[in-house]
């Protein structure tokens, strides 16, 4: 993946829990960074969708650390539990498996949002509620953040 990625797309998820790719976003990414991705929860009210190749470099750093500690084992177990592969159909859509939307509060209308190297999903309606938490604190926390060091 060349640029980095990044917007605000607002989807709805059929019957099946499918949803189309939105062409924008799906531009961000070449023709065979298409075909393979990772889907699983997110720690917050989301889930997130890792191109294969960001996954399996974040699963080589969790698996750097020390496995003989407990407190690494079981991060890596609970970072990768209900993680599952999918890919765009021929339709550009893609699956999201029944436990992640359930996971995930998601219904039918999603917002996915670019995040550098990989795209969170959210539930528009928990997305919504998370920005409205979030709005007033985002001045202190930007200078909390962006602060020289």
């Amino acid at each position: 993946m060349r640029k980095p990625l990044f917007g605000e797309y607002e989807c709805k998820v059929d019957a099946k829990g499918r949803f189309l790719f939105p062409s924008n976003l799906l531009a961000f990414f070449s023709e065979e960074e298409q075909n393979e991705f990772v889907i699983n929860k997110s720690m917050d009210s989301c889930l997130v969708l890792y191109p294969i190749h960001i996954w399996e470099q974040e699963i080589e750093k969790i698996y750097a650390k020390n496995q003989f500690l407990e407190k690494n084992r079981a991060f890596a177990r609970m970072f990768q539990s209900g993680a599952q592969p999918v890919h765009l159909d021929n339709q550009k859509r893609i699956l999201i498996p029944k436990k992640l939307l359930e996971a995930a509060e998601i219904q039918n209308d999603i917002v996915l949002i670019g995040a550098y190297d990989r795209i969170e999903i959210w539930s528009k309606s928990k997305f919504e509620e998370w920005l409205n938490q979030n709005q007033q604190n985002f001045t202190n926390l930007s200078e909390e953040v962006m602060k020289d060091e």
